[in-house]
């Protein structure tokens, strides 16, 4: 029996997208290349199709110690690309749904159903009930939603500027089609669910207004 099984079983329900204590952030030099940063050692896999720079960072899931409260860069970005569930792992497709806290969902920019820009990668709905279960950050309420349309909204990480004494950074969140991309470090991918149905309450209750 594998590492991962034997870990797997004894943590129980670890989600696709919870980063293991096995998986740590790789220290690599970030220098200054054209009209961006990249990496002193740059190689295929550092950046996504689109070009961004991402931060380095091992992969062995079911290795060591599940940290539920962080998440793993490459499999975040790839659920949210691929339309991953964040527990399963599974494609979720066109049965992809969202849930969000009550402070995700209430911080949306207007009345609502205004879009909604997240992190958090789908879940399929086998995944829903367990989701709300398990998940710290549903415990205060949220809601259950199937956007008609899922739109690239920015990247999170680190952002890079030249000084006179070198590189400095500082944790902020770039919008996808900002140029200042270039000289970000992501981490996480957001997108913006828009035109969406409200399909679940959990612990909430929402008013549509006149």
């Amino acid at each position: 029996m594998s590492v991962s099984v034997v870990n797997l079983a004894r943590w129980g329900v670890v989600p696709y997208i919870t980063v293991w204590s096995s998986e740590e952030t790789l220290p690599v030099a970030v220098v200054v290349r054209g009209k961006g940063i990249g990496y002193v050692d740059e190689r295929a896999g550092d950046r996504d199709a689109a070009g961004v720079l991402w931060t380095r960072v091992g992969f062995s899931p079911g290795v060591g110690v599940p940290q539920f409260a962080n998440v793993h860069f490459l499999r975040q970005r790839r659920a949210m690309r691929g339309l991953l569930c964040q527990v399963c792992g599974r494609r979720c497709g066109r049965s992809a749904l969202w849930m969000l806290s009550r402070k995700e969902y209430e911080s949306a920019e207007g009345p609502w159903p205004a879009p909604v820009m997240t992190a958090h990668p789908p879940v399929c709905p086998g995944c829903v009930e367990r989701s709300a279960r398990l998940c710290p950050h549903l415990r205060d309420g949220h809601v259950v939603l199937r956007p008609r349309r899922v739109a690239p909204a920015a990247f999170s990480g680190m952002l890079y500027r030249p000084t006179p004494a070198g590189l400095v950074a500082s944790a902020t969140s770039v919008a996808h089609d900002d140029p200042r991309v270039r000289w970000l470090r992501a981490a996480q991918v957001h997108v913006t669910l828009e035109k969406y149905d409200v399909i679940g309450l959990g612990s909430m209750l929402i008013t549509t207004g006149a």
